[in-house]
């Protein structure tokens, strides 16, 4: 594996890539502030939008997806991290009613498209696409909103774990975007598309293989990943660089791994029925490069599954062979199957439908990394900067500040100046353990959460300096505070955490609005935790955030604001993920492979709850060298307008 790139820092190099993007085809536009391509021509027909979206580091996908006949608009996180809620929603609403200004928007049924949502079955998309979702629900109640979850990964499903979780999604979810963007493209409902959405992903079986993993630019190869020996190859990896299911020897001869592919992806369903029977079931197959396999090779890989499948009487009718959502530039490849047959009986069966497939297959788009047929190209010529759009979208109130405006927001009651103090302690202590918390997320993660944790403390920290001359952070009530710093997190924190960390805050405040009284400030937290659960599962034990969060919540209502014991608790929370299996999340996929003696001893504390536990920890400090003391007492008003500086 190269560790070698062209671009040597991350910092700006999503964003340059999807300026790449649009230039290769004239009918897209790029809106960089949150990182969306759509397309600009609304088909005549069509009156379903339909868009995908997911970190950065899958290229082509999504953006080389976007166009007639497939994907209207896509967007795009950090490198192998979700986008944020916030961004997503940007998404909907440009594919929903184009980028016309806030004050034009339309409820004609001409003017605006109903939208449905694609996403791989991750933990970080499933949060942040969810709640992007219910937000353009309420921003946008003239347009109807669905979603399908591409689970095709078939390496686990045995496992107690992906019982928890469900199957990873993979390459597959391109194919998903082809038939649901043909499919939309010729008018149907969106609740005929959601169907057909479900019965595809239900038929689709898809496993991965690869011999090294995939290197992130600007960032050191983590010591979690164990190299693989000469003659091994990893069965069973997702797309984030998270290790495999086993490792094999490989011999002098790949067929026999192809054989184990085969037989898994044909073993697909659980209840011992086989996935596909035989010559009666009609299939397509559909090859990934996941970035790093020569085109020589690919062209063998591909001989060899389709003469595998034949000895099995299976016989596609459809072949696909691309490097269709690669993994940077891991060396390694995907295999999918999907079983026509089974698609046509449930459908016919459950919903009385009847649905071409392989017309939607060969249905002409401009999607120009989908290869197949073309048409719609326009008549001018690509130019760099000519295809952006710079508008702010969400200029006018956004969802959480409509909310605020139907609460009493304490007028008066402003945060107090120790607020801020022990707010700037708090993303200090953060920024004091960064490589920390990134060490312990490169045994089971991808190594992102310290650079994650980092970016929304180094945010604060900016929003800090900017607003000391105005004291522009002291004239806002707690909630208005708390709903402040979700603003700043929704724009730098992606993935998983980020998602939590904006349901999370947008609820802490929602909470704070509802009432005034001192009480309020200990048991919000409460409130908002509360909220959380309707959108996770992950309880205490889990080796998640929620081992940190929860104990600081339910002892500060307990004891009435006692924050330094709370904050005791989280982290006390967060030790005893040490050793601790993780039972959600990405991480919960590569346990097993992590050399462990089945009891997780060797794992380092969770990175997401110790990097809680620190940001709490350095907020009481704060608190209390700004003569807070441990309760929560003086939060509002009653406090001068200097403040110590830590």
């Amino acid at each position: 594996m190269t560790t070698r790139h062209f671009y040597t820092s991350p910092d700006g190099l999503v964003l340059k890539s999807l300026r790449g993007a649009v230039l290769l085809n004239p009918s897209l536009r790029l809106h960089p502030a949150s990182r969306t391509v759509y397309t600009t021509d609304r088909s005549p027909n069509a009156n379903v939008a339909v868009i995908c979206g997911g970190g950065a580091g899958h290229e082509p996908a999504y953006a080389g997806y976007t166009g007639h006949g497939m994907l209207t608009a896509c967007v795009s996180g950090e490198i192998f991290a979700s986008p944020s809620s916030k961004q997503i929603l940007n998404t909907i609403r440009l594919a929903a009613f184009g980028s016309v200004p806030d004050s034009q928007l339309s409820t004609k049924e001409e003017d605006k498209r109903n939208v449905l949502v694609v996403m791989n079955n991750y933990t970080g998309d499933r949060l942040n696409f969810g709640l992007a979702i219910e937000k353009a629900r309420v921003l946008f109640p003239e347009i109807d909103l669905a979603s399908v979850v591409v689970a095709d990964d078939v390496s686990l499903l045995h496992s107690p774990t992906t019982q928890a979780v469900g199957p990873r999604g993979l390459a597959g979810n391109i194919l998903v975007c082809k038939l649901l963007g043909a499919l939309a493209h010729t008018g149907v409902s969106l609740s005929t598309c959601k169907v057909y959405g479900d019965a595809v992903v239900s038929n689709l079986s898809s496993i991965g293989v690869a011999l090294e993993h995939c290197h992130v630019p600007g960032r050191a190869q983590g010591e979690g990943l164990k190299p693989l020996e000469e003659d091994e190859c990893e069965v069973g990896l997702g797309l984030h660089n998270e290790a495999g299911v086993h490792r094999r020897k490989m011999g002098y001869d790949v067929r026999g791994v192809i054989e184990e592919m085969v037989g898994m992806m044909l073993e697909r369903n659980v209840d011992g029925e086989r996935f596909v029977t035989g010559e009666d079931d009609e299939t397509v197959l559909f090859v990934n490069n996941l970035g790093g396999v020569s085109q020589l090779e690919m062209g063998a890989l591909l001989a060899d599954l389709v003469t595998t499948l034949a000895s099995r009487n299976i016989h596609p009718k459809r072949i696909y062979s691309s490097s269709y959502m690669t993994s940077l530039n891991a060396s390694g490849f995907s295999a999918s199957i999907l079983n026509i047959s089974a698609i046509n009986q449930r459908l016919l069966q459950s919903h009385s439908l009847t649905i071409n497939t392989y017309e939607l297959l060969d249905a002409p788009t401009d999607a120009h990394s989908w290869i197949g047929v073309r048409r719609y190209w326009t008549d001018f010529a690509p130019t760099p900067g000519k295809q952006e759009d710079t508008t702010d979208y969400f200029s006018t109130a956004t969802v959480d500040e409509k909310a605020a405006a139907k609460g009493d927001t304490g007028e008066g009651a402003k945060v107090s100046p120790r607020v801020i103090t022990a707010l700037e302690s708090a993303c200090r202590a953060v920024l004091s353990v960064e490589k920390e918390l990134t060490e312990y997320d490169t045994v089971l993660g991808d190594g992102d959460c310290g650079h994650t944790f980092a970016a929304g403390a180094s945010a604060i920290l900016a929003e800090i300096r900017r607003s000391e001359a105005e004291s522009g952070l002291l004239n806002m009530t707690p909630a208005e505070l708390v709903q402040r710093i979700s603003e700043i997190l929704d724009d730098v924190m992606g993935g998983t955490i980020g998602a939590l960390f904006g349901i999370y805050l947008n609820a802490y405040s929602f909470s704070l609005l509802s009432t005034t009284p001192e009480s309020k400030w200990y048991t919000a937290p409460l409130d908002a935790l509360i909220a959380l659960s309707k959108h996770t599962t992950a309880k205490p034990g889990d080796r998640t955030v929620i081992d940190a969060l929860e104990p600081f919540c339910t002892t500060l209502s307990s004891t009435h604001g006692d924050l330094r014991k709370a904050a005791g608790q989280a982290a006390e929370g967060a030790m005893s993920t040490r050793g601790m299996r993780p039972k959600l999340g990405r991480a919960a996929y590569v346990v097993s492979e992590r050399g462990d003696d089945g009891t997780g001893a060797a794992l380092p504390m969770d990175p997401g709850a110790w990097g809680i536990a620190k940001l709490l920890e350095g907020f009481v400090e704060g608190w209390r060298s700004g003569g807070g003391g441990d309760g929560t007492r003086g939060i509002v008003g009653g406090g001068s307008s200097e403040r110590t500086h830590n």
